[in-house]
């Protein structure tokens, strides 16, 4: 079927994801997996409900084709998405591995014709004439990346996509390799692009600028039928868009994707970071250590009254827990909120009195320890509860 308004087909569904983690994740610098860790991430990524697991490129080698042998014998659910150079090396590596999906690139801008590969325009048309038309005689279903898009001129980039469709591919990738868009930009483009053909789209952002999520989204809302992503956005330089960033925006902000099990996707990603030993930072989206956790004193006064003042759903919705921790900029309230958790009562003077202590020691040194001082605070306060006590008798 040919949706004519793509637009608003695409906000009425989901879009379909496209995880790379395991190709273009894999080419963050330094980063490898065994092939035991691409076959558990991609069966991981399967469960979650990730329709396209972009594995790798078989003309790597016999190596890499066995990921993709080993792959087939799981049925999964997901397609299994090969990466290809437009040349007829590449696309033999792929049909010797017997691999039914592949994907071809091709750079496109203008840069990467004349010092890249130098070559013409033309010489793009030639080469899908004769990698496509065997590829699809082979039985394979074949999808067509322009390397370079936001830099190549967009009318000979929309010419390229539809003698793409011409010949009988059934996607496209439109790519920002520099990651160089914006989202005004991205919406204005892919509406173009889609206006002007009738086979999925699908976006293939990079975060160079932090863009890559919110680029994503106005694809989607332009047309873009698939969005590639990777897990904790793993990629060249400053990474891909982040499929758990995606998800998870599109799940609370846009109520798509509804079902989709954000725990698992953190165990999953959580898992990754122990195959590339690679911690995840403490303020990552969703899935951060210290996203949930509060020490300024009017967010903590205020999440006491009601959670949703500083945070915009429960953290367990995402595998996460709400901290309060002692520091500078801690309150009384959040301060006798926080010597409850280890079974101490204080008044507010006593919070006051730890405070401005507090204060004059971080004036003048640093690598204080906030949580120490403070347990040792609650010991002095109950030892003088104690005493006085003692006292009175």
């Amino acid at each position: 079927m040919i949706y004519t308004d793509k637009s608003n087909y695409n906000l009425r569904c989901n879009p379909l994801l496209l995880d790379t983690t395991l190709r273009d994740g894999e080419q963050s610098p330094g980063l490898y997996f065994t092939h035991d860790e691409k076959i558990e991430l991609a069966l991981n990524l399967d469960s979650l409900g990730v329709d396209i697991i972009e594995v790798g490129t078989p003309s790597m080698g016999i190596e890499e084709q066995t990921v993709f042998e080993s792959l087939k014998k799981q049925n999964l659910t997901a397609k299994i998405l090969a990466w290809n150079r437009l040349i007829e090396s590449d696309l033999y590596a792929s049909l010797n591995a017997d691999i039914e999906n592949l994907h071809f690139s091709v750079p496109t801008s203008a840069i990467h014709l004349n010092s890249k590969i130098k070559k013409d325009e033309s010489w793009i048309l030639h080469q899908m004439d004769k990698i496509i038309t065997i590829a699809l005689k082979e039985g394979c279903t074949v999808s067509l990346g322009a390397e370079d898009s936001s830099r190549s001129d967009v009318d000979f980039l929309i010419s390229i996509f539809q003698h793409a469709e011409a010949l009988g591919v059934t996607r496209i990738r439109y790519a920002d390799t520099l990651g160089i868009l914006t989202p005004e930009k991205t919406a204005k483009i892919i509406s173009k692009i889609t206006s002007k053909i009738s086979i999925p789209i699908d976006f293939h952002a990079h975060n160079d600028f932090g863009l890559a999520t919110a680029n994503s989204l106005a694809a989607w809302k332009h047309g873009a039928d698939v969005i590639s992503c990777s897990l904790l956005g793993y990629g060249e330089r400053a990474g891909n868009t982040a499929l758990e960033e995606f998800v998870g925006m599109m799940h609370f902000l846009e109520n798509r994707f509804e079902k989709f099990n954000l725990i698992k996707l953190k165990s999953i990603c959580e898992k990754l970071s122990q195959f590339s030993s690679r911690p995840i930072s403490p303020y990552k989206p969703l899935f951060g250590r210290d996203v949930f956790t509060h020490e300024s004193g009017i967010h903590v006064d205020g999440l006491i009254k009601a959670s949703q003042n500083y945070q915009f759903f429960p953290p367990e919705n995402v595998g996460g827990k709400q901290y309060f921790i002692v520091g500078k900029h801690s309150g009384k309230s959040a301060l006798r909120t926080i010597a409850q958790t280890y079974s101490h009562t204080i008044d507010d003077n006593q919070a006051d009195q730890f405070i401005q202590n507090l204060h004059r020691k971080m004036a003048n040194q640093k690598n204080i320890n906030s949580t120490t001082l403070f347990l040792d605070f609650l010991k002095e306060v109950v030892h003088n509860d104690c005493s006085e006590s003692e006292n009175e008798r």
